[in-house]
């Protein structure tokens, strides 16, 4: 979401802060306004920066510095100078939206929701803005209220193919399979060559158990894709084969994304879990330690992993990897922590 912001003069709440405001210190503002409408944002940097100097209030100068920090993707200075407009005026909603903007690049997703929603009741935000909402939510695991934003993205611009891929990922996530996947086809029907869209069909058609949908998606997504988006379609193509008990063929479709990303913990989990299938408990234990190098947080290699261990006879350790996979959230972990295995 790149784009470049309109500079404003916003309006004086504050009769004080305007006492203090000399005419030298208004005509450089008038300046800078102009410099960056000419591109160059330097020179408008430099004086919007001699505007605060002189008026340590001058909300507007903060936040037209934040804006050009923002567009050369300094997201801690940019954040830095929102919150100094913020403190000298806390009535403006675009103050607030920059805000949430730039938490937003610096991965603090609560910190997003939280001011964009400051900032749209105090007037309204744009569809891009209903996306930084929409995504942060997804990225807290709100999936539910997620859709409910894209959903007002959707409102305002109908023909995005991404928004609706996007609130399609989040009803699968809820385990909402049919939503999803009208959402899916809704977003390849705007844009039939896209990558992610195709592969969400396959996805969504594994989970709803047409194995065969499935292929036919993934092998298309497959014929145009790139390196990197093969890998995704790849690691589907060898869970369809997981699914249906063909465990060679599902090795070779990890092995062959495993050549094109030896960095995934995705592809490496999935390895493992085959070569448990195919009884290689030594190297599924190898593989889930490369996932957890790459990932720390994989519940799935630490459950994985716990299946190695107690083939291998390391019981201790196995029961030590399914209560990490258990506090990271896997269900069936608890069970096998409960079993006779662990109990004795």
């Amino acid at each position: 979401m790149k784009f470049r912001l309109l500079l404003i003069f916003l309006i004086p709440f504050f009769a004080f802060s305007q006492g203090k405001r000399t005419l030298a210190t208004k005509k450089m503002f008038d300046k800078a306004v102009e410099a960056y409408n000419a591109g160059n944002n330097d020179e408008a940097l430099t004086m919007f920066k001699q505007c605060v100097t002189d008026d340590p209030t001058f909300t507007e100068a903060y936040l037209n510095i934040s804006y050009i920090y923002f567009e050369s993707e300094d997201y801690s200075n940019s954040l830095n100078n929102s919150l100094k407009a913020l403190q000298t005026n806390q009535f403006q909603s675009s103050i607030f939206i920059q805000t949430a903007r730039c938490y937003y690049h610096l991965e603090q997703y609560d910190s997003t929701v939280h001011y964009m929603k400051q900032g749209s009741s105090l007037g309204a935000i744009s569809e891009s803005d209903y996306v930084y909402v929409a995504k942060s939510l997804t990225f807290l695991g709100e999936y539910r209220e997620s859709t409910i934003y894209f959903g007002k993205a959707i409102e305002l611009n109908s023909n995005n193919s991404l928004y609706y891929n996007e609130r399609g990922n989040a009803y699968f996530q809820l385990g909402e399979y049919e939503l999803a996947k009208a959402d899916f086809e809704k977003a390849l029907q705007l844009n039939p060559q896209s990558s992610s869209a195709i592969a969400n069909m396959a996805n969504v058609a594994l989970a709803m158990g047409d194995n065969e949908t499935a292929m036919t998606y993934i092998e298309k997504g497959i014929s145009g894709a790139s390196d990197e988006q093969k890998v995704d379609l790849l690691i589907l193509k060898g869970n369809y084969y997981k699914n249906t008990g063909d465990y060679e063929n599902a090795s070779a479709a990890y092995n062959e994304a495993y050549e094109l990303d030896h960095e995934n913990a995705v592809v490496l989990n999935n390895q493992a879990a085959v070569l448990i299938e195919l009884e290689d408990y030594q190297g599924a234990f190898e593989k889930c330690n490369l996932a957890l190098e790459i990932q720390p947080e994989m519940m799935e290699a630490y459950f994985n992993r716990g299946i190695a261990n107690e083939m291998l006879r390391n019981v201790e350790d196995a029961c030590m990897d399914w209560e990490q996979a258990f506090i990271l959230g896997s269900e069936i972990a608890e069970e096998y922590l409960n079993s006779p295995i662990c109990i004795e």
